[in-house]
């Protein structure tokens, strides 16, 4: 929803003035125990320069600012830990590949783009084909379509667009049913801009701004907008599955610093490994900051194992991921497999948005980020706008001690969970300080899980349920040897599903909540699952929101500026309530919980009591600290009256509105 050039001006004069305190930081975890920081301590000893613009430049010279190195790729071939790289300005078209990593915190290597220059690394090249009418395909009556033929030279390893990406449905109402035709992983770019790949020739003359290749994987056809004619426009395509990506497993304390980085033929994570258009390739101890990672054909950044059974290294995670914009991937922007914890992750003040578009249906890994098995790991003040097809945020796999807190969810769309997903897990976790605004199904989701506390969010504006936890397969979680359960949702806004509360069974517990209508005609406030619906009389009797209040409000979040608007009956303020000192009993020894088969946290021992919400939540979405008693929702002293405030969470927002 568009808004006004004075509520754009409000909301911007308040964040500035919110800005102005310096934010408290939420950093405790939910087991009481501090996130363990760390960060690049490296005193460099040596630094070289790549400039492919200054004359001269050469991967013969020494690398100095005054002879500087061509190539990316040689660096990567020389550098040293306690060396680091100074990229300057230019499209760099390559596939960087890591020699080695660094030696610790204090001996990294770091890859840094030259500050205030503009340095982009593609994997794609130019493209500028003899283009000739398509005649084998012609269709009667059709719009002008053109071909040209790819050569195999043009490819670092295998060619894309001979390799599967994965099999589409046609569409049943346009023409025939035709199995076996599919995308393919190959990508083509006019103008900067992606062409539409279509599965089948007769999808190309419906679709303008389009491209289909032929079966042998050499051929190409495209239709472009207005039925312009190529000849004469450059085109790029993908000729590299990554772009900076070791080919050796396990290199670790690798720095990522200012690139903008483009264009990867990598394929979906199942059934081929998780490749991502940069990866840390098992490795641990990477730091990936103040990028831009885009147009990835499936994943933008792997940071995990690959593959369920690639096992490398001494231990996995430990990544910082902080103030990039990672966008359009087709799968997912960030993924991590689970054949080793991925453990002590800080994924921060990121913007996350648009990921997600390739049309697969039940295919497991898409989300804007999907993690396995996190441990001890922390997502906090980030943006997630309009990524599709599955969940924004998605932790699967005994995700154990995580927390997710002060970040905005936007238009997730397609997704069959929920903006926020967890996943086969014990916990504890905590979801807190939250804006979740626009799902097209359920705000927080869960199956097959226990003990995940979701508190003082806003969840506003979806289909099914503000918070639905719901059992999954029976058995699935540790064999059946543990019950699911034992969630808790306290001190939410709640505002414009179908319902508020969908409960797996009573060991689950609601208090705190602000209940701020439903959709109209919902008449299916609260389920317990198995049973008939209950109104707020027939739930409180069950034992929960005691100290919950009804309040009819109107929730309107700007997705362009990110700006808010609550609007309650005039005279309305924000409600406080008093939580419980014990959020959720004795959690017992995760050890005697994770099946033995299942992959181990190196933490799996250490998990303590989960902290009460006054010591836990010590400030709000924006960092402003929480004083007294907790007023429901994540924004202290959140006017009611429909004032204008600015939610975007990022310490340093670094992306221009245009990004957004």
């Amino acid at each position: 929803m568009a808004c006004s050039a004075a509520l754009l001006c409000a909301g911007i004069a308040l964040a500035a003035s919110v800005a102005a305190a310096p934010p408290v930081d939420n950093t405790s975890l939910p087991d009481g125990t501090e996130f363990r920081f760390w960060d690049d301590t490296t005193a460099y000893s040596r630094t070289f320069h790549v400039a492919q613009k200054t004359p001269g430049a050469s991967d013969r010279n020494p690398g100095t600012e005054a002879r500087p190195w061509l190539t990316i790729s040689h660096a990567a071939e020389v550098l040293q830990p306690g060396q680091r790289v100074i990229v300057h300005a230019g499209i760099y078209r390559e596939w960087v590949k890591p020699a080695r990593g660094g030696e610790g915190a204090n001996r990294m290597i770091a890859y840094m783009a030259a500050p205030g220059e503009d340095v982009v690394v593609k994997g794609s090249d130019l493209w500028k084909p003899q283009w000739e009418p398509t005649r084998d395909h012609f269709v009667p009556k059709s719009p002008p379509t053109w071909c040209a033929h790819l050569t195999g030279s043009m490819f670092e390893g295998a060619n894309p667009f001979c390799l599967q990406n994965f099999p589409i449905q046609p569409d049943m109402a346009a023409w025939p049913p035709m199995p076996g035709f599919e995308l393919r992983r190959g990508q083509i770019f006019l103008d900067g801009k992606p062409l539409t790949q279509v599965n089948i020739y007769e999808a190309l003359v419906k679709t303008e701004n389009a491209f289909w290749v032929d079966d042998n994987g050499m051929t190409i056809h495209v239709r472009l907008e207005k039925d312009a004619r190529p000849q004469g426009k450059t085109f790029e395509i993908t000729t590299r599955e990554q772009v900076f990506a070791p080919t050796i497993r396990a290199l670790n304390f690798i720095r990522l610093s200012g690139f903008r980085i483009f264009h990867a033929g990598n394929a979906i994570p199942i059934p081929p490994p998780q490749r991502g258009a940069v990866s840390a390739t098992a490795g641990h101890h990477w730091i990936i900051e103040d990028c831009e990672i885009g147009y990835a054909n499936t994943i933008g950044l792997d940071l995990g194992g690959q593959w369920w059974n690639l096992v490398n290294g001494d231990r996995q995670g430990w990544h910082i991921v902080r103030r990039n914009y990672i966008h359009h991937c087709g799968v997912s922007a960030v993924e991590a497999w689970h054949n080793r914890p991925n453990e002590n992750l800080l994924i921060e003040d990121n913007l996350i948005c648009d990921n997600g578009s390739l049309p697969i249906t039940n295919h497991y890994e898409t989300a804007g980020i999907k993690i396995h098995l996190p441990v001890d790991s922390h997502f906090r003040r980030n943006v997630f706008l309009r990524n599709h097809n599955s969940s924004a945020l998605w932790l699967d796999g005994f995700a154990t001690n995580v927390r997710i807190t002060q970040n905005v969810f936007a238009d997730t769309s397609a997704s069959p969970f929920g903006s926020v997903f967890l996943e086969i897990t014990f916990g504890p976790d905590l979801i807190d300080n939250n804006v979740i605004v626009g799902s097209d199904t359920n705000g927080l989701y869960e199956h097959d899980a226990a003990r995940l506390v979701a508190a003082h969010n806003l969840v506003a504006g979806g289909g099914g349920s503000a918070v639905h936890y719901v059992l999954g397969a029976p058995g699935r979680l540790a064999g059946g040897k543990h019950p699911e359960g034992l969630h808790r949702a306290y001190g939410n806004i709640m505002h414009g599903f179908e319902r508020y509360i969908w409960f797996p069974n009573d060991t689950a517990k609601s208090d705190g909540n602000l209940l701020g209508g439903l959709k109209a005609g919902a008449t299916e406030p609260f389920i317990l699952q198995g049973q008939p619906a209950l109104d707020l009389a027939a739930w409180k009797g069950r034992g929960n929101d005691a100290q919950s209040v009804e309040m009819p409000l109107q929730v309107i979040l700007d997705t362009q500026s990110l700006v808010l608007k609550v609007t309650a009956p005039p005279g309305s303020k924000l409600p406080t309530w008093t939580p419980p000192g014990e959020i959720l009993p004795p959690i017992p020894p995760l050890a005697e919980l994770i099946p033995q088969e299942y992959p181990r946290p190196l933490s799996v021992e250490r998990v303590g009591p989960f902290l009460p919400l006054t010591e836990l939540l010590r400030c709000d979405l924006l960092g402003r600290p929480r004083t007294g008693s907790l007023q429901m929702g994540p924004l202290e002293d959140l006017q009611m009256d429909g004032t204008a405030l600015k939610i975007d969470p990022r310490h340093a927002n670094r992306w221009p509105l245009s990004a957004r």
